[in-house]
Formats: C-alpha cells, sequence, structure tokens
C-alpha cells in the first residue's frame, strides 16, 4: 500500500497488497509492512457532537447508480485537496448525504512528516500530533460505506466555508459516491461514531467486525480471532495461536538452528486509535545464538472497521548460503479445535477441505502451489462465519517461492501451543531461503472477516485490490 494502501507498485500476488494506488488519488487497504502483528489492546472512546445542518431542496440530491461497495476502505493523500492545505486539522469534516440533510460521517486524519507518521500514544509519539494545518502527505482515511448520493445543490452545514467534493467511481459496475470534505470557521462537526477500540489491558484490537487478539507469551503472535454479531459472526475465537517456524542448517552440518514465535520480541512503540482505523507501530527483534539479539525492525500495522492489514518482513544481513545449505520459514495459524465444522477454500483448492482434526484423502491431495486467496469457513448454522486472507510477496523473492502449509492432523503435536496437536495449521511455507541474498523482504497480508462464504463471494476482496475504486476529487461547489 504506497500509494494507495501499500499497493501501489503492483507486487507479484499471492496474495493482496494492503492498499490501493491510482494516477489522481490513493485508496489505501492498509499502510503497513513488516512482520505479523504483535501485541495489541484498545479503549474504546467516543466523543458526542452537537451540530445544525441547512437542509437542500428535495430536487438537490442528484440521481446515480448507488456505491455498492460495502467493505473497502479508502485513504486520500492530502494534496489531492491542495484548496484545504493549512487548513487547522480541527477546522475539518467529512460529510455525505443522508436523506435530505448532509451528516457528518467517521473519518481521520493521519498526519504525516515524510515517510513517517506522527502517533498519538506510545514512548515514540510525537509532541506535535495533532497541531498544525493539513499538510500535502496527510492522509484522510474514510471508508466507502459511508459514502452517499450527490450534492447538486450547495447547502453548508453552518459555519463551513470551503470544500470539496470526493467522488467514488467502481469499476464492476458503474456506482458511485459522494462525499464532502469542507472547512469550519471553527470547529468543525464531526461525527461520534468510533469504529476502531484499543483494549490495552487484553492486547486485543476490536473493531466494529471483528476482535483480534495477542498472547502475554508471544506477543508477535495471533491468538484471537473473532467475528462479531454486527457483522453476522458467532463470536467464538477460531484460534489456538499464530505459529512460526525458522528452521535451518549451517554449512558442514555445525549448527542446526531452529526458533518459534516465543523467540521473538515485540513492543508496541507508539499508536493512533481514530474513528475508522489504527495506526500501531512495532519494534520487533529475534533472539539469535547465545542471546544475541537480531537487527530490530520497526513496522506499522493498521486496522480498519472491516479488515486489517499488516507486513511480514524478512531481513537477511547477509547471504544465506554463505553460512546455511537449508533454510525454512513457516508461517501459519492453528485453529481451535473448539470450533468444529470449519471448511479450508483457495483458488487451487475450491471444492474445499474439511478442518477436523483428521487428514483425509481430499486434504493429503490438496494443491499446494502459490494461490491468490484462501477462505476458512463455517458450515454450522451457529457457526457460518468466515475468514478471507490474501498475501502479496516481495518479487524478489521469486526464488524461493511461498507454497500452502496445511496440516490437519491432532495427533502432531507443534508447540508451543494452547491445545495439543495440528488442528487445521494454515498458512505458507518457504523452503529455499537459502536462495535469498542479503537485504529486507516484504510480504504484505491482508485479513478480512465475512459474515459467510459461498463459492464467489471471494470477489468483493479481491476487487478491493485487483479493480480498486477510482477517486476523484472536485472543488466545491463547483465552479460558476
Amino acid at each position: 500500500m504506497n500509494d494507495n494502501a501499500s499497493a501501489g507498485v503492483r507486487r507479484k500476488a499471492v496474495g493482496a497488497p494492503p492498499g490501493l494506488a491510482t494516477s489522481r488519488f490513493r485508496v489505501l487497504l492498509c499502510p503497513s509492512r513488516g512482520l505479523s502483528p504483535p501485541a495489541f489492546a484498545f479503549v474504546l472512546g467516543a466523543a458526542f457532537c452537537c451540530f445544525i445542518f441547512l437542509a437542500p431542496s428535495r430536487d438537490s440530491v442528484a440521481a446515480d447508480k448507488p456505491l455498492t461497495r460495502a467493505i473497502d476502505p479508502v485513504v486520500l493523500v492530502a494534496a489531492k485537496v491542495p484548496g484545504l492545505l493549512g487548513v487547522e486539522i480541527s477546522r475539518l469534516g467529512l460529510f455525505a448525504v443522508r436523506g435530505e440533510t448532509l451528516a457528518p460521517v467517521p473519518f481521520q486524519i493521519d498526519q504525516r512528516r515524510g515517510a513517517e507518521y506522527l502517533f498519538q500514544n506510545g514512548r515514540a509519539a510525537s509532541r506535535d500530533f495533532g497541531r498544525g494545518g493539513l499538510q500535502s502527505t496527510d492522509e484522510i482515511a474514510f471508508l466507502a460505506a459511508d459514502s452517499g448520493s450527490r450534492l447538486t445543490t450547495v447547502a453548508w452545514p453552518a459555519g463551513a466555508s470551503a470544500g470539496v467534493e470526493i467522488t467514488l467511481h467502481d469499476p464492476v459496475d458503474g456506482g458511485a459516491g459522494y462525499l464532502y470534505l469542507l472547512a469550519f470557521s471553527g470547529a468543525a462537526i464531526r461525527s461520534a461514531v468510533r469504529y476502531v477500540a484499543y483494549r490495552r489491558d487484553r492486547d486485543e484490537v476490536e473493531t466494529a467486525d471483528y476482535i483480534v487478539g495477542y498472547g502475554p507469551e508471544a506477543p508477535i503472535s495471533i491468538s484471537k480471532l473473532c467475528v462479531k454479531a454486527a457483522a453476522g459472526g458467532s463470536g467464538q475465537n477460531v484460534a489456538d495461536r499464530q505459529k512460526i517456524r525458522i528452521e535451518g542448517v549451517s554449512v558442514w552440518n555445525l549448527i542446526h538452528f531452529s526458533r518459534n514465535e516465543n523467540d521473538f520480541h515485540s513492543e508496541v512503540i507508539a499508536y493512533t486509535v481514530g474513528p475508522v482505523r489504527m495506526l500501531r507501530k512495532t519494534r520487533n527483534w529475534l533472539t539469535l545464538f547465545w542471546r544475541i539479539p537480531s537487527p530490530s525492525v520497526q513496522l506499522t500495522s493498521v486496522y480498519w472497521k472491516t479488515g486489517m492489514f499488516f507486513p511480514i518482513r524478512l531481513v537477511v544481513p547477509f547471504r544465506v548460503a554463505r553460512f546455511f545449505r537449508e533454510a525454512r520459514l513457516r508461517l501459519y495459524i492453528d485453529s481451535s479445535p473448539l470450533v468444529a465444522g470449519r471448511v479450508f477454500y483457495n483458488d487451487r483448492n475450491p471444492g474445499g477441505a474439511l478442518i477436523d482434526g483428521a487428514m483425509d484423502e481430499t486434504e493429503k491431495r490438496l494443491d499446494r502451489r502459490p494461490a491468490e486467496w484462501q477462505v476458512v469457513a463455517g458450515t454450522r448454522p451457529e457457526h457460518r462465519e468466515a475468514w478471507f486472507s490474501r498475501q502479496i510477496y516481495d518479487p524478489r523473492c521469486a526464488r524461493t517461492p511461498a507454497t500452502l502449509f496445511y496440516l490437519d492432523d491432532r495427533t502432531v503435536l507443534d508447540g508451543p501451543e494452547r491445545y495439543p496437536g495440528c488442528f487445521g495449521c494454515l498458512g505458507f511455507e518457504m523452503d529455499g531461503l537459502a536462495a535469498l541474498d542479503a537485504g529486507s523482504f516484504t510480504i504484505d497480508v491482508q485479513m478480512f472477516p465475512m459474515p459467510a462464504y459461498r463459492a464467489g463471494d471471494e470477489r468483493a476482496y479481491l476487487d478491493m485490490t485487483d479493480r480498486p475504486l477510482a477517486v476523484v476529487v472536485e472543488p466545491w461547489p463547483p465552479p460558476r
């Protein structure tokens, strides 16, 4: 997600980038890269604003085919709204047509200085957070689902003095949605709705749609994944834990190297929790030999109401083959045996495989070649929800392709773990790490909860990257 959610530069996809880009705008699915997200926590907060609106007349709303994209996050780089640069951030508000009125919708402005975000909290927080006017590198974040129909008659909310019209075009069906970013003479009218919360005491991120949590014994590892009832879920935790396995054999067989998620260290050094997304910056490192730490890597992960984006970064300080004749990485999530009846699908294996703790013939014959997407979905009436995921790999890793890792055998112990055995261990493995040259390699991960899954439902999630929304910004009101 570089110039649009971490996918400005098109990469080879075995997954999707956290963001999207176009020539005139930036659509962000996830502006972050690095290792799978470490620990999180959330503090739920909401502010209530009283506001006054001037209602437009009945003929003031244009009739367009409405936008039906309900899950797409959007990031607009402030350079695309030059007329509002320099305006104090507290004086900006985002609006959409609701019935016969302009109403405020949730959004946030995340400040950047160069390539770095300014964070509100944590030991690496910025003293300048929230200060000053809108700058060209700042990001205006909101959800496509909060857009509305077009307003053709100028009807300003009380106190508004300038603004722009933001149009979202769907290249799939031609639908369009509109929002209005307005500047006020004083404090802007803002929505009281907040989609995201950070529970620090539990290391959990909670949004309106899902909860993701991290265990204290391995804060880099996911230990909780729930789809909430509001998003069609049961609220059950489907995760045992996220597992990391790194193995290597040195030249001459002198050293056998093995590390897992408990050998990683991760600390949250800064974070910002806004109404529509959370930015979380972590410092991560691995214990190598004789308690010697690896170089640390700082990563920023992004959590929206509808889904999460985080990076996995491999930092290789030397050409691996100089010291190791074999090296392997596996990254996967082991499921909870307490949630039965779930089925794994991907584009290589559309027929699905039942996760039940015993490898049947279908599972043994799975096509393990790199895939574009994967879904794990419930099949029972009380548990229909699913998780969709994609990964996009650094093209420099082409010599070490990431293939499917799948093991569904409760008799295979795979500690450290909460529940003994592998109950639908699912992720990817890279067996040829010895072929990597020195450098930093990134895998961008995208995960979205789904209320249920039927074949073809993945298309809406793939379209966020493959056929992204086009965003056009024009002065408002239009020149006469």
